[in-house]
């Protein structure tokens, strides 16, 4: 009796890729970014090996994958806080944004905390989560602490060293909380993370 061929489902570049990921997502919810191989993405996947090579030129290629995708995510819950420097109460609203921001990360803690492990292993991995996450963030909130300056609600006299440290600040914070097993919810940390933020922005005690 002839053997029957096996039929391979078609799928789009972009399909692929997209399944790739969510396969490494899954992954990487068991094993560290340090120990991950092609064999344990791709087992997850209808596809065989040799496909992720045509997708993806390594496993820091993946991580730049994983990055796009949650940096989209991130921006979204934060940059038009930042970027509508002028509406509502800005004390609240940086409470509300941390959180989703926090939030953000919470849920795709296993992709971040890849992009933080393969940071301190490919040089590209690293300039690329600078650029478009530190990099771009920090220019985002030194331009809405100028504009609180101007409007009177603050009195920084350096919103880019001020916009960096608290940048910073968000960034060991959520590091910290990604390699803990107890992680306090995002809400909680984000209003401790937003009372400095509102201290060093608007001179406003912690907790004011």
């Amino acid at each position: 009796m002839p053997q029957q061929a096996v039929k391979r489902i078609r799928r789009s570049t972009e399909d692929a890729r997209a399944e790739i990921l969510r396969a490494a997502e899954a992954a990487l919810a068991a094993k560290d970014f340090t120990a991950l191989t092609v064999d344990d993405v791709m087992t997850g996947t209808g596809m065989t090996r040799s496909s992720f090579y045509h997708y993806f030129s390594g496993l820091d290629a993946l991580a730049l994958g994983l990055l796009e995708q949650f940096e989209h995510e991130i921006r979204a819950s934060v940059a038009p806080w930042l970027e509508d420097a002028e509406e509502g109460d800005p004390v609240e609203a940086t409470v509300t944004h941390l959180t989703e921001m926090f939030e953000v990360m919470e849920a795709r803690r296993a992709s971040v905390y890849a992009v933080a492990q393969a940071a301190g292993g490919y040089p590209t991995v690293y300039e690329q989560w600078q650029r478009r996450v530190v990099d771009y963030f920090v220019d985002l909130t030194a331009s809405f602490i100028r504009r609180q300056v101007e409007l009177g609600r603050s009195r920084a006299d350096d919103p880019e060293r001020l916009a960096r440290a608290l940048v910073l600040m968000n960034n060991g914070v959520a590091n910290d909380r990604m390699r803990r097993d107890d992680r306090t919810d995002p809400r909680t940390v984000a209003e401790v993370v937003a009372g400095v933020w509102n201290a060093a922005i608007f001179g406003l005690a912690p907790g004011a």
